[in-house]
């Protein structure tokens, strides 16, 4: 698993530059969008299962973001995650979540074999 960065851009140009917004949830097998978001009513990282196809994660600065721009990201098929009830720095809080993909077998062609070990 390889996470695309994009370009520095402004929000508003980022948003339109997306492909046609994914249904919110994405069905089984579908690609999905992630907000991390600090409101409460977002699921949790865990709870919400990793997707079989591509997931985009959108992770704002300190302090998360405004309201509008988190109305704006759902506006264009990103559903609101949680990482759970600390604040994490807007560095870790993208860590937060490759870890967990990769925990849950993303990017691994064969999700139920063992982890090797190391001598």
């Amino acid at each position: 698993m390889v996470p695309q960065v994009a370009a520095v851009q402004g929000w508003s140009d980022w948003l339109r530059g997306l492909a046609v917004p994914v249904a919110a949830p994405a069905p089984a097998g579908a690609n999905a969008r992630w907000l991390l978001s600090l409101q409460p009513g977002a699921l949790a990282v865990a709870a919400r299962g990793l997707p079989t196809a591509e997931l985009c994660t959108l992770s704002g600065p300190e302090g998360g973001l405004t309201q509008e721009e988190e109305a704006a990201a759902r506006a264009a098929g990103f559903v609101a995650v949680g990482l759970g009830p600390r604040v994490l720095r807007a560095e870790t809080a993208p860590l937060a979540v490759l870890a967990f993909a990769a925990l849950s077998g993303g990017g691994s062609s064969d999700k139920t074999g063992p982890v090797p070990e190391h001598g």
